[in-house]
């Protein structure tokens, strides 16, 4: 006992550190509302947009022909496309290629007669395509799917309260939801500083991160119950929090690590389609073993009834 983490003692510190971040971040959206621009870069899944299906005889050909490597074959590939869509103001569209050798391109909601232009100018570029599917969103549907998201955000955020405050007490789980908006707070003022779009794949991202954090947050919060109902009768609760803090440390900081071991290795390799929820898991998992080590176990030590 005489080597604690004083960790609860510093509470100030960390609310302080948590406070800044997610400041700057909602100073950033609170600007871009002021500037008349999208707080948030929403995606086309919550915008509306465009996707096209084409199958493009050159690509191919080249990939099954050439000798250079497939991946190098696909970069240059989209690298070119993009600079052509750049022309018609859609070099920030989705562009990926299939397992099939199919193109998937994801833009901005676009005019129909724009579509021909579009497709003659890259049948100049790459000769014969064919158009296997174009598929739109409209706004209304954009709105439903952002509606959906922030439902199912509170529903499993609610959800978890209740049962975090049914295995435990009620304080633990007002302590343990306040972490887990600190986490979706941090992340958010994340994607508003790095300008990650938000789409579906990072309302996956975002929930995975809430599940992850949680179950961090649960082994802590089971060690103080356990540590409390011994030694409540000789021992401040803050001493059993820092007590119990100090003994899953270790374990928080090595399931931590290997965690971020195979999201890194999936940002270095695992290609340009899912980096961004990669990063945004990447943020989400700092933030989670932050938020259970510095936020959740402080508060609970606010909220715990002081004549236990």
């Amino acid at each position: 006992m005489s080597k604690l983490l004083r960790i609860v003692e510093k509470k100030n510190l960390w609310f302080l550190i948590s406070f800044l971040f997610i400041g700057v971040g909602f100073l950033m959206m609170g600007q871009r509302l002021l500037s008349y621009q999208p707080i948030l870069n929403y995606g086309i899944d919550f915008v509306g947009g465009t996707t096209m299906i084409l199958r493009v005889d050159s690509l191919t050909q080249d990939l099954k022909t050439k000798e250079t490597s497939p991946q190098a074959i696909k970069k240059a590939f989209i690298k070119t496309l993009r600079d052509h869509l750049r022309a018609f103001g859609l070099e920030k569209s989705i562009i990926q290629i299939t397992q099939d050798h199919d193109v998937l391109i994801k833009t901005l909601k676009i005019k129909q007669e724009q579509h021909q232009s579009i497709l003659d100018d890259l049948k100049q570029q790459f000769g014969h395509i064919e158009i296997l599917e174009i598929d739109f969103i409209g706004p209304s549907i954009g709105k439903e799917l952002r509606t959906k998201s922030l439902w199912i955000i509170g529903v499993v955020s609610l959800a978890l309260l209740i049962y975090i405050a049914w295995r435990f007490k009620w304080s633990y789980g007002l302590a343990a939801l306040l972490a887990l908006i600190h986490d979706a707070l941090i992340t958010l003022s994340f994607a508003a500083l790095a300008n990650i779009e938000i789409n579906t794949a990072f309302v996956a991202a975002l929930l995975t991160i809430l599940g992850y954090s949680i179950n961090d947050t649960i082994v802590i919060f089971d060690r103080i119950r356990e540590n409390y109902s011994q030694h409540h009768a000789s021992q401040p609760f803050t001493t059993i929090i820092n007590h119990s803090l100090t003994q899953t440390m270790m374990r928080t900081i090595s399931t931590s690590f290997t965690t971020l071991l195979v999201i890194l290795s999936l940002i270095l390799f695992g290609g340009a389609t899912i980096k961004a929820f990669c990063i945004v898991l990447l943020v989400g998992v700092l933030s989670g073993t932050y938020s259970s080590l510095c936020i959740a176990s402080p508060l609970l030590q606010l909220f715990h009834p002081k004549k236990e």
